[in-house]
């Protein structure tokens, strides 16, 4: 059984994985592209050398979000695909915070505007409230960072409230309700987790956007492709949204041309919310687990819905 490494280990990480699974032949070379039954990350020039034959059977994902792999081949050849759900939330939630405290302190306006001596409008986040549309490991864990700040928090999920989401969340409403009515009474922030599907494709649009009470601050740290740049401009541009800050974009690197990059609302950062300092190191003992519950056929971790996408 052959197992390709696309995120290339220290030599003690491959020494545990030789010695804990001696029936699996682990390598780094994309030479075995076509005969690997498992592979750890995934490059889209290799997808045609992984699909040739048959001998793919299970993907782990180095990311939360897997709308970059063939879903439909997948699929079609029940190829088991897991992601790496819950190893970026702490830092996503981090870097959503550091967004918070930029507008709230009033860094935004004085960094849009450097040289010039102001005093910019400052905000207290007890008095705020923050609407997370995805309520799964990374909204869950941008709630709890919210909490912390003293903020009220509403979710956004399919189903409303659960057992699981008590503790962080004051109100679910569902996306189907929120659709309908939308949420007109007051927050402060939208926070975007939604994962890249055919169903949230373009999902954030000026429609939406008019759901909610004019004066947020929109966030996306969810996928690029859920939002239609050109609406949030027009919505910024007429402070309906009061400001942006955006990880993620339809099409990445984000072009120099964007006026996103250059709008005094906006705050940009280049798809950079869930790196994590040590990745390997907490990304290994996922895909060991993992592999040990492909070898023994017990339930694997952030098994990927291959229809719903997530």
């Amino acid at each position: 059984m052959k197992a390709l490494l696309l995120v290339k280990p220290k030599p003690e990480e491959l020494q545990r994985l030789d010695q804990q699974f001696p029936s699996v032949s682990f390598s780094t070379d994309t030479k075995i592209a076509g005969e690997a039954e498992i592979v750890l990350g995934w490059d889209k020039t290799l997808a045609q050398q992984f699909l040739k034959g048959h001998h793919l059977k299970w993907v782990q994902a180095k990311s939360a979000g897997i709308d970059y792999f063939p879903l439909e081949k997948f699929r079609e050849r029940k190829i088991l695909l897991t992601n790496a759900s819950g190893l970026h939330s702490r830092y996503i939630a981090e870097t959503v915070t550091g967004y918070i405290l930029m507008e709230n302190r009033g860094f935004r306006e004085s960094f849009k505007r450097p040289q010039t001596w102001l005093t910019p409008e400052v905000l207290e986040a007890r008095e705020q409230a923050a609407l997370i549309l995805g309520t799964g490991k990374i909204g869950r864990e941008i709630a709890r960072y919210c909490r912390f700040l003293g903020m009220q928090v509403i979710g956004v999920n399919r189903h409303g409230m659960d057992s699981h989401l008590v503790d962080v969340f004051d109100d679910v409403i569902s996306i189907k309700n929120f659709q309908t009515a939308g949420y007109q009474t007051k927050i402060n922030y939208l926070i975007s987790t939604l994962p890249g599907t055919p169903e949230t494709k373009h999902f954030l649009n000026a429609k939406v956007f008019r759901k909610i009470a004019p004066g947020y601050t929109f966030i996306n740290v969810g996928r690029g492709n859920t939002l239609v740049e050109d609406d949030l401009l027009e919505l910024v541009d007429e402070s309906w949204i009061r400001s942006a800050y955006l990880d993620v974009f339809e099409h990445e690197p984000l072009e120099t041309v964007s006026r996103l990059w250059h709008h005094d609302k906006i705050v940009i950062t280049p798809h950079i919310a869930g790196q994590i300092p040590h990745f390997r190191a907490a990304l290994y003992p996922l895909f060991a687990t993992n592999l040990d519950n492909y070898l023994t056929g017990k339930p694997m971790h952030n098994l990927v819905d291959l229809q719903a996408g997530y």
